[in-house]
């Protein structure tokens, strides 16, 4: 499978990535405010914009420095000229660059480059997107497939995302068969309509480096565990608890699995905006892609809780690397999960029984997850439901990565190759699901009448006839006696959520 372009939404400067394009101008001054965390302050001089680069350039590209292994590049996206086409061919010129580069060790199957929407800050296009996005993303996908790297395209702004997505080709993913396209697509549409859960096991973690149940045993154990089995795993973990105590054992799984970076997986998962969420692993990442899609303050984090708000929440089944007593690995911790804390577990069947759940990554081995399982599958015996809905949806690594199990519907990433391979085809399927969720939702037209993207329609009659008929409302006189109708406030916000600007009425 060649270089993909990805496009999520998310924080880029928590994504783990091999490089970062940075965008500046011809006189390589940034928005320190946008990019002090990935710059070292000592070689930047205080400038107009924010601060200046003061080393050594070649033509439009800078090597800056390399932070937590990604390399931190500069490239000239803005020189006083309005030339989408000429932004355009920068960035690909530094991709290329960084492609045909040795030093840039990949740690993935391929090295990964990660850059923002550029030229929409100070360069220029912050009111002229369209035009911006018509030109960069045939570019990025070009080179990403020419080069055979992965490019991210990440975007904290929700209408570039869904105008972004809304100019995507449906055969931008190519090495999937018709049925797993079809699945992904289905998937996104349920995800649209808030029919989802999530569920997420070490598999979305490979990308990151950090060991699944078995690695993570042996790494602490120190010896290779021939007799291994994810059925064993408690048991082999209570021996080792045994011989090097409590307090060590959680203190080498927090070391072990502690990060300050998410994958593409995690934002790409985060951006589907899905309420419910799950998750065996220890790890912060989910956190962090969540907190870049939709803030801090927008969902909630549970360690054997409940959310009581009508928010987005995470519920970490097995414990939380911030909390080291709330960790589940031995048989003691699952005896406690389950005498203690039963009602977690109940969370898990009531998703299965009122939703669509996707396990990704996850191995399905867990007993109290089988429990779990088998309870739901009584249930709906009873209520006459036994065959009629598929419980859930596993994107599995391998086939060979999952217990089996009826009513579940199995997609497998690969039947060959290692775990990398696998994981990075997770994530390109998890883009198709991004693209199709972004396109059945109710933000899908979230642009249709924001000016910004007016040059996305050039070619679109219909949707230009549509704006047309729907600007003489946004342009509507404050004084005019239609905006004192008791309908006019749902028009108003129709058009605002279309991306208008009715002007505001006069007080009275």
């Amino acid at each position: 499978m060649a270089g993909h372009l990805f496009v999520t939404r998310g924080d880029l400067t928590h994504l783990k990535c091999n490089a970062v394009l940075v965008p500046c101008d011809s006189n390589w001054e940034v928005i320190w405010e946008h990019w002090s965390a990935l710059l070292p302050e000592d070689q930047f001089e205080p400038s107009y914009w924010g601060r200046r680069w003061n080393g050594g350039t070649r033509g439009r590209t800078a090597d800056v420095c390399t932070l937590d292994e990604r390399r931190i590049c500069l490239v000239v996206t803005a020189d006083g000229r309005d030339d989408a086409d000429w932004v355009a061919a920068g960035v690909t010129e530094a991709v290329e660059r960084l492609a045909t580069d040795r030093r840039l060790v990949a740690g993935r199957v391929k090295p990964l480059i990660a850059l923002p929407l550029v030229g929409t800050g100070a360069g220029g296009f912050e009111y002229r997107r369209g035009a911006l996005i018509r030109a960069l993303l045939p570019a990025l996908r070009k080179v990403a497939r020419r080069a055979d790297v992965d490019v991210a395209l990440v975007l904290w702004d929700d209408r570039d995302h869904v105008a972004i997505q809304g100019q995507r080709s449906g055969t931008d993913w190519e090495g999937f068969a018709t049925d797993e396209l079809r699945v992904a697509d289905e998937l996104g549409a349920r995800a649209a309509r808030q029919e989802l859960s999530l569920f997420l096991g070490s598999g979305v973690n490979v990308p990151l480096g950090l060991p699944d149940w078995k690695g993570l045993l042996e790494e602490i154990a120190g010896e290779e565990l021939s007799y291994y089995t994810p059925e064993k795993a408690p048991a082999i973990a209570q021996e080792i608890e045994g011989r090097i105590g409590r307090g060590p054992l959680e203190a080498e799984i927090m070391r072990r699995v502690a990060v300050s970076a998410c994958a593409p997986a995690h934002l790409l998962l985060a951006g589907l905006s899905v309420r419910q969420n799950v998750t065996t692993n220890y790890d912060a990442a989910y956190e962090l892609a969540f907190g870049g899609s939709i803030g801090s303050a927008g969902y909630r984090v549970m360690t054997r809780q409940i959310a009581d708000q009508p928010v987005p929440w995470l519920l970490k089944l097995h414990g939380d690397v911030r909390r080291p007593s709330s960790i589940v690995v031995t048989e003691n911790d699952y005896r406690r999960l389950e005498t203690h804390h039963s009602a977690t577990l109940a969370v898990v069947e009531s998703l299965l029984m009122t939703s669509h759940l996707v396990l990704v990554g996850y191995s399905l081995a867990d007993q109290d997850f089988a429990d779990a399982v088998d309870r739901v599958r009584r249930v709906r015996s009873l209520a006459g439901a036994g065959g009629e809905r598929t419980l859930a949806t596993v994107l599995a690594l391998h086939p060979d990565s999952v217990s089996t199990d009826q009513g579940f519907t199995t997609v497998p990433m690969s039947s060959t190759g290692g775990a990398r391979d696998a994981a990075r085809r997770l994530e390109v399927f998890l883009d198709r699901m991004s693209w199709a969720a972004a396109r059945h939702s109710s933000r899908s037209d979230a642009y249709l009448l924001d000016p910004d993207y007016a040059d996305l329609f050039e070619d679109d009659h219909p949707s230009v006839r549509l704006r047309e008929v729907l600007e003489s409302l946004v342009a509507l006189p404050a004084n005019d006696p239609a905006r004192r109708s008791s309908g006019w406030k749902r028009v108003e916000e129709m058009l605002t959520d279309l991306g208008g600007r009715p002007r505001v009425a006069e007080q009275r």
